[in-house]
């Protein structure tokens, strides 16, 4: 059996990440933590982090920057982009291995790591689309999501 990965959680919002790191922990994961993109850089480059969680809308560094500086120092990582978002943008999960949406059990959280760590030990080799947890929606001006399949909408209007 392999050991567990160290995994290294970035996100601004620091009672989820004492939450996450408790999770992790409690099933045997070694865990370091930062609150910002540039801790969490800092801590990439000096510590053997097989797996970051990121947090995208963070303060000052958001976690498309904080993605990309990460493949350019070490492209060996596995990211996970954990958010609450509807819409993602393609660059960004171009960079990332998977998606974990926020508020996800503990249980999917540890088969994400799992997946995007074999994912990540066989070079070249992509996560097929459809298995990326990705949902792709279109923001509605008025705040409403709609999904790119459902009809297009239509306003009636007023003559």
């Amino acid at each position: 059996m392999s050991r567990p990965p160290t995994i290294l959680c970035i996100d601004d919002d620091v009672l989820l990440l004492a939450l996450r790191k408790a999770l992790l922990e409690s099933s045997d994961f070694k865990v370091f933590t930062a609150n910002s993109g540039p801790a969490g850089l800092e801590i990439a480059n000096r510590e053997p982090i097989e797996v970051v969680i990121l947090d995208y809308h963070m303060p000052g560094m958001d976690g498309g920057t904080v993605a990309k500086e990460l493949r350019r120092i070490r492209p060996d990582l596995a990211i996970l982009l954990s958010s609450g978002l509807h819409e993602i943008p393609e660059s960004l999960l171009a960079m990332v291995d998977g998606v974990v949406p926020k508020g996800s059990s503990s249980v999917a959280l540890k088969k994400a790591i799992a997946r995007v760590r074999v994912t990540r030990t066989r070079p070249f080799e992509q996560i097929p689309q459809k298995d990326k947890e990705t949902t792709k929606h279109i923001e509605h001006p008025r705040g409403f999501a709609r999904s790119k399949q459902s009809p297009p909408y239509r306003r009636k209007r007023a003559r």
